[in-house]
């Protein structure tokens, strides 16, 4: 029956669908070249079904008030695709490599510098991976007829760390980064949701085994043993926050004035990473500011030295917080004049408290 029906030029279901299959499976394949040819180091292809598991974990957060209210949309928002694109069928995940190393300025006791953690060396990485992800959807649109798409880098309603964990691009640490075989996690994440079936690739167990050095290292225990993550202990949260958090948290603040990486630092899978693939990625100098800089700067200063960091998106005022803790990491007294002036000033109730929090911290060194 088949062969007559191939002569009167008929095709079947079951043809069609590995005619169709075949089709997507070499779009693909062009997809990934094309992706190295613009700078994307790794990338992976998922479905779009509800992510349950994410549902799950965000939920058991908001009940226990580990959530940072800083992700964009509601839970199901953030959880089920198909409601950001009804027709829905495929995630596209890329990944770019970061620096994990650079050569420090020298430190000096009596003007000390701090620093921004590396996610926020050189230009922001969200105008970096947006502008691949542009790229990807630009070529999708030319090979694929009426393709509808959404990208989206770390401040849309997807969740990357998901999307990348189902397409492959690595597995999901204890620490909650994803951590790619080559890259370890110094990796920026993004991806394309879009309207047309790619073959899914397959996800990665998880490979940490009875390793819990990054549940030990965080400082303030944001790490749970069983890899969930309390979100408001997490120093990358404490240094963005613009609320007065429990002192104890702000103890823990040291030489970063932005953002934290003790959880990568630790991690074996990163010992021997180090790419440095990319040159608007390097650092400039501009990601280690002196103290003294930053507690005397206006927002507009701020904004024209430091506004191309990834880290300069929550103002100068947080740190200025921040910086005043970094003072008493460092002894640094010679910033009590400035930190007394912000406590005394005419800033937010937050900004206020954390100052006389920190004067009395570091007055007492």
């Amino acid at each position: 029956m088949k062969k007559e029906k191939q002569k009167q030029g008929v095709i079947d279901k079951q043809d069609l669908t590995i005619i169709e299959n075949s089709e997507a499976y070499e779009l693909k394949e062009k997809l990934i070249e094309y992706s190295k040819e613009v700078g994307i180091d790794v990338i992976g292809f998922s479905d779009v079904k509800p992510f349950l598991f994410l549902e799950t974990e965000l939920k058991r957060r908001e009940e226990l008030g580990w959530s940072s209210g800083l992700t964009k949309g509601s839970i199901e928002e953030r959880t089920n695709p198909l409601l950001s694109m009804e027709n829905a069928k495929s995630f596209v995940s890329i990944g770019v490599s970061y620096p994990r190393q650079t050569e420090l300025p020298k430190q000096d006791k009596e003007d000390p510098f701090v620093q921004f953690c590396r996610s926020s060396w050189g230009m922001d990485y969200h105008d970096i991976v947006g502008k691949k992800l542009q790229l990807l959807e630009d070529w999708l649109k030319e090979h694929i007829s009426g393709i509808e798409v959404i990208g989206s880098v770390d401040t849309g309603v997807f969740n990357d760390r998901a999307v990348a964990l189902r397409s492959g691009i690595g597995f999901s640490g204890k620490n909650s980064s994803i951590i790619n075989e080559t890259f370890g996690s110094y990796i920026y994440l993004g991806e394309l949701l879009v309207s047309y079936e790619f073959p899914p690739d397959t996800p990665i167990e998880r490979l940490c085994g009875t390793c819990d050095r990054c549940v030990r290292a965080c400082p303030t225990k944001a790490i749970q043993p069983d890899g969930s993550l309390n979100e408001k202990r997490c120093l990358s949260y404490v240094t963005q926050s613009k609320e007065y958090l429990a002192p104890e948290l702000y103890e823990k603040i040291s030489k970063n004035v932005y953002g934290c990486d003790i959880c990568q630092e630790v991690c074996p899978f990163n010992r021997e990473v180090d790419f440095h693939l990319h040159a608007e990625m390097e650092p400039t100098g501009a990601e280690f500011p002196k103290i003294s800089e930053l507690l005397t700067m206006t927002n507009k200063e701020f904004k024209s030295k430091y506004g191309h960091l990834a880290g300069s998106w929550r103002g100068v005022s947080v740190l200025k917080r921040n910086a005043m803790f970094n003072a008493g990491f460092y002894k640094y007294k010679a910033a009590l004049p400035e930190i007394a002036k912000i406590r005394d000033g005419q800033g937010p109730d937050w900004l206020k408290e954390a100052a006389k929090q920190a004067y009395e911290r570091l007055d007492n060194k």
